[in-house]
């Protein structure tokens, strides 16, 4: 019997690709997407120093590849503009990070994730590169079989401008796009 049980594994590695029904996770439910690619509008409440903070808003586009047990990694860039006292905000994140599934219903998907990276600012005409820690929350809400609604409703945005902590908080609206099934 233990034979057997490992040859059918077996099939089932080498036809994953061929075959979405052996790829299908317990309780039958449908195969996941290799990878998702997801982009939108995101909004930042963010900390300017000396005890003033400026509404920035921009656009994000996030390619995520899907592990298993639910996890996923992905990189992210995002993008904001807006004002704040010393004139105009313009300001690029680069991350990676890593997302958890923490409740998967049909209907609605929630997640954990952690992210790292880089952000460039520029402010009145000086750029600074600030080293950026974030945590959050997300809910991906299937519309379609090939595009869901994608909501972080809140991040936690950890910043270190020149020795300088800051705090920022974000959220971001968005729709979530499939690559492939296994």
């Amino acid at each position: 019997m233990p034979r057997q049980m490992a040859l059918f594994l077996l099939v089932c590695i080498l036809t994953l690709f061929a075959n979405p029904a052996c790829a299908q996770e317990k309780g039958g439910k449908p195969p996941r997407p290799i990878a998702t690619f997801t982009t939108g509008w995101t909004y930042l409440w963010a900390d300017q120093g000396a005890n003033y903070r400026a509404n920035l808003n921009g656009w994000f586009v996030k390619p995520a590849v899907n592990l298993p047990r639910g996890y996923s990694v992905f990189f992210s860039s995002t993008n904001y503009y807006g004002k704040n006292a010393k004139g105009s905000v313009n300001s690029h994140g680069f991350t990676s990070g890593l997302v958890k599934e923490v409740l998967s219903r049909p209907k609605i998907k929630l997640t954990i994730f952690a992210e790292a990276g880089d952000v460039r600012a520029s402010s009145a005409g000086t750029i600074t590169n600030e080293l950026l820690f974030a945590s959050g929350v997300g809910v991906a809400i299937p519309i379609r079989r090939w595009v869901s609604l994608s909501v972080t409703p809140a991040e936690y945005v950890f910043l270190y401008p020149k020795g300088d902590w800051r705090n920022d908080y974000n959220a971001k609206v968005g729709l979530s796009f499939p690559i492939g099934y296994r």
